[in-house]
């Protein structure tokens, strides 16, 4: 019975082997950590590789059914009055499988117009607030705020993307307010003005959508689009991408680089930046899709921005 008594005594963990046993699970869980969150950052990147190459892909679609490549926005319809400001995401959504919202979608109203012009129940308003899930970087820290997204603290909700056009060496905000004229990156925006001012409706700078035979610098060695997010100045904000809003929110130049932060106009419309690590994933024009690092030699990046620069790029 003595003998008994003192094997069951001993089946029992000390204080000490349980704080080792302790301790070591502690070292496991902290070297585990780490590892997880690297797994989980490479899915992230690979799957917002892969968003970006169907965009590529359905630039192409676009393209192929059109016979020009889509614009970053268009401020006037033909024919129209009204500045509606539609985006080259709206055209290229039934080649991403999503006609559903591309059909409703009237270009003629504005993106937050509560019209439901053909009685289905569904209005521009109701519609931009619809995640597309192609347009969204699982990394991508979502606006600080449901209402007012690229466009400050408007009363409306839209949906935020992750991906801006390429649209040259100029940056969006410069573009605009600068003076800038024709812009010399893949894909351009159209600046018209309304029909009652101009019936021809041309861009105002001799923009046009071009083709895929006019990249001269080669589709291999030229931006199509790239990522964009909320976090400008490094802290979450509500400036940032947005899909169904064109004026200067979703289209970016390379003369700001890649991943630069800060408080100027400049960085927070229009600028490449991704909560990637050491980079952000771009689709070239030929639909292939490239990870470039945010320490890229700022002449070779600015390079990529155009389409006709005569550049000699080569791609680390």
């Amino acid at each position: 019975m003595r003998r008994s008594s003192r094997l069951n005594s001993r089946s029992a963990f000390t204080l000490i082997e349980l704080l080792v046993v302790i301790a070591i699970i502690a070292v496991l869980i902290g070297l585990l950590l780490p590892a997880v969150q690297k797994v989980r950052a490479a899915a992230a990147r690979i799957k917002c590789s892969n968003n970006l190459k169907q965009v590529g892909l359905a630039i192409h679609g676009y393209h192929d059914a059109n016979n020009k490549l889509p614009y970053a926005v268009m401020y006037f319809q033909p024919g129209e009055n009204t500045g509606t400001y539609v985006t080259g995401w709206i055209l290229i959504l039934p080649y991403l499988e999503k006609d559903d919202v591309a059909k409703r979608w009237n270009p003629k109203l504005p993106r937050n117009s509560t019209v439901d012009h053909d009685g289905d129940g569904y209005t521009n308003f109701s519609l931009q607030q619809m995640p597309i899930a192609t347009f969204n970087c699982p990394s991508m820290n979502p606006p600080s705020a449901q209402s007012g997204g690229a466009l400050g603290r408007a009363p409306e909700n839209r949906s935020p993307s992750s991906y801006v056009f390429s649209v040259g060496t100029h940056s969006p905000y410069a573009i605009t307010y600068s003076g800038i004229g024709a812009v010399d990156g893949v894909i351009v925006p159209i600046r018209n003005r309304a029909y009652s001012v101009d019936p021809m409706q041309r861009d105002q700078y001799g923009n046009q959508e071009g083709k895929l035979t006019d990249i001269g610098d080669g589709t291999s060695n030229s931006l199509m689009a790239g990522e964009g997010d909320f976090m400008p100045a490094g802290t979450p904000s509500t400036y940032g991408p947005v899909w169904a809003y064109g004026y200067f929110y979703n289209w970016a130049g390379t003369s700001t680089g890649i991943n630069r932060r800060g408080a100027s106009t400049d960085l927070q419309y229009g600028a490449f930046r991704s909560q990637h690590p050491t980079g952000a994933n771009f689709v070239m024009a030929d639909a292939s899709v490239q990870y470039l690092r945010d320490s890229i030699d700022p002449v070779t990046f600015t390079g990529l921005g155009s389409r006709n620069g005569g550049e000699v790029v080569t791609l680390p």
